[in-house]
């Protein structure tokens, strides 16, 4: 009974991985482990492209299911020290511990491609930060996220590496 209170307190019911409480929690440990022993950690926030047309023309059941394939793809391409999380809607995080940012962008140009690759016609954007020694959860998140959103504003389907 506690792990199955576990399981719902920490995995999103949708697709089945961690959810926003989790992956944040997650991203604190990291974070932490960072800052005491010097290692590298890089972050990569990502959402789907269009999204919105997909539930407007398909229905929410087929956004579901696209949301369900691209976290799966996306958890199978990841390396097993990798966590994938829901960040909300339809974005999503990956903590990448032990790897700086230039790696980071690697493995976020694979993910991306692996999702254009699913006959689900759907796209992936993809921003990504290096932890700073000192930065707070907020600061990295942030310039995750503004990386994010100029991958969006450079056509989509792009990874871009915050300043």
């Amino acid at each position: 009974m506690e792990e199955a209170l576990t399981r719902l307190a920490t995995t999103d019911t949708l697709t089945g991985i961690y959810n926003r409480g989790k992956i944040e929690d997650s991203l604190r440990q990291e974070m932490a482990r960072a800052a005491r022993y010097g290692s590298p950690l890089a972050i990569i926030l990502f959402d789907l492209d269009y999204f919105k047309k997909i539930n407007d023309s398909l229905g929410h059941s087929i956004g579901d299911q696209v949301l369900k394939e691209v976290a799966a793809t996306v958890g199978r391409q990841i390396r097993e020290t990798d966590v994938l999380g829901r960040w909300g809607g339809e974005e999503f995080m990956v903590l990448c511990p032990g790897t700086v940012a230039d790696d980071a962008v690697t493995i976020a140009e694979k993910l991306r491609q692996r999702v254009a690759e699913l006959p689900l016609g759907v796209t992936i954007s993809c921003g990504l930060a290096g932890y700073r020694t000192g930065e707070s959860m907020d600061a990295l998140i942030n310039r995750a996220d503004k990386a994010l959103y100029a991958a969006k504003h450079a056509g989509r389907n792009l990874v871009r590496m915050a300043a």
